[in-house]
């Protein structure tokens, strides 16, 4: 049991960097890193890194800058926290009451993109690692702060550093929600490529030339444009306007790419467009995928259950369309609860794929998660979280896929507290001011709880 004089000077330590951890995650904000922009990307980790040394911590980079470590502690074991410091496009900016770039507070919550995910978090972690070292309390175990750089595409960042490091033994990501979420929702990006038509138009209606939506694979896509060739030679842009919201949850948000569906499938219906294969698939999309739990795919879960704990159901969304050449290709991401059937939906989609001429090519699977309630760690986050919010948190089910899926015995724990508005990949993305001081004092409270004991938690 750790003196309770050690757990007050943690708090206390905590709440005297609150100016600090304002002032440094603005800044890591104000780094545009989106995924794509590797440069960016790099400064951003660089500042990380940076700043770990000022903290007193150790730092390096791995694999070219793909991965970042930060280090405290010493001992066999190894505590580890998985982050990121790249971000989602920030999409329509005009939806911004604030620049997403120009980190700003506004009634005791910080505004940008990366706010919430992930960059607020790294601070309050590396915070919560500053506050045992200035103890001068030799720590027993080892805590890493694993930093990736590719989370929100297709990790080869941390496939690489499985694949080349050592691991850690047990440990969390705040990339998610409180409380403890030991069972987490797997995923899969299945892309549909279609041709555009089945033979040539015969040129007395409108006919679909071309359509683009979406911003990246797990982002319901809050806008869409198709280009209709008009009969006269003439060309018309179709516009729809949704509200872009995390795939995990699509619901939460109005899909352009399902309303484009919709569009398509009255022009066809008054017989004004020609019914292509582009043109069936695009109006199929606003069919089909109106519910997002694939209730007209046949892919509806009928249980939300495995052995007893809740796992939700199958949930299916377009996110992503371009046009290539005479080819529509539209990503499906897919949500899918432990203990779901993987090869049934990829045979569902491959048949959708032929039904229109066309094929289906996986571009990316991350499997389901399931942690024991009573491994010896998850207690100690537990004990952590009960102190600062004066009640257990207890266990619940993560939707969106983190890095918990990429290094076993870890789960999705923080930063969002019961009740607080997710904002995760929308615009106006935010963390309430005091809850990243929460977060750091929890997370410092866990790490203490584990690191100056001489109990193994594995």
């Amino acid at each position: 049991m750790i003196q309770e004089t050690i757990l007050q000077s943690i708090e206390e330590y905590i709440e005297s960097k609150k100016d600090f951890m304002i002032r440094t995650c603005s800044e890591l904000v104000a780094i545009p890193s989106i995924t794509e922009d590797r440069e960016q990307v790099s400064l951003a980790l660089d500042y990380v890194l940076d700043l770990g040394i000022r903290m007193g911590l150790q730092t390096k980079a791995l694999l070219n800058g793909e991965i970042g470590l930060v280090e405290t502690g010493e001992g066999e074991e190894i505590l580890g926290v998985l982050a990121h410091v790249d971000v989602v496009d920030p999409g329509d900016e005009s939806k911004w009451i604030s620049p997403p770039f120009n980190p700003e507070i506004r009634d005791g919550k910080l505004y940008g993109r990366g706010t919430l995910d992930d960059k607020g978090a790294v601070i309050a972690v590396m915070t919560a690692m500053e506050s045992l070292t200035k103890l001068g309390i030799p720590q027993k175990k080892q805590i890493q702060l694993i930093l990736g750089t590719r989370e929100e595409t297709h990790w080869t960042d941390m496939e690489a550093y499985v694949e080349k490091f050592p691991l850690p033994d047990y440990g969390f990501t705040p990339d998610g929600t409180f409380p403890i979420c030991n069972v987490e929702k797997g995923g899969m990006d299945l892309e549909l490529i279609i041709p555009l038509e089945k033979e040539k138009p015969e040129g007395k209606k409108a006919v679909l030339e071309a359509v683009e939506a979406g911003k990246a694979v797990n982002v319901v896509p809050g806008e869409g444009q198709a280009v209709i060739r008009m009969p006269d030679g003439t060309v018309k842009q179709l516009e729809t306007k949704g509200r872009s919201v995390h795939s995990c949850q699509p619901e939460k948000g109005i899909n352009a790419l399902v309303e484009m569906g919709k569009k398509i499938r009255s022009m066809l219906e008054s017989g004004t467009l020609e019914p292509t294969n582009g043109a069936d698939f695009l109006a199929m999309l606003g069919d089909r995928f109106e519910s997002t739990e694939g209730k007209a795919l046949g892919l509806y879960s009928e249980f939300e259950f495995y052995q007893g704990e809740f796992v939700h159901r199958n949930v299916f969304s377009p996110t992503l369309a371009y046009t290539s050449g005479r080819e529509i290709h539209v990503n499906i991401n897919v949500r899918f609860p432990y203990g779901s059937d993987g090869d049934r939906i990829r045979e569902t989609f491959r048949n959708l794929a032929e039904e229109f001429g066309g094929r289906m090519e996986e571009k990316g699977y991350m499997p389901a998660v399931y942690v024991r309630k009573d491994r010896p760690f998850l207690k100690a986050f537990d004990e952590a979280y009960k102190r600062v919010m004066g009640e257990s948190g207890g266990y619940n089910l993560e939707y969106g896929g983190t890095y918990a899926k990429a290094i076993p015995d870890v789960v999705s724990w923080g930063p969002i507290f019961p009740g607080e508005e997710d904002t995760c990949h929308e615009e106006n993305e935010y963390i309430g001011v005091d809850s990243l001081v929460k977060n750091a004092k929890i997370f410092a409270l866990a790490m203490a709880n584990i690191a100056f004991s001489e109990d193994s938690f594995r």
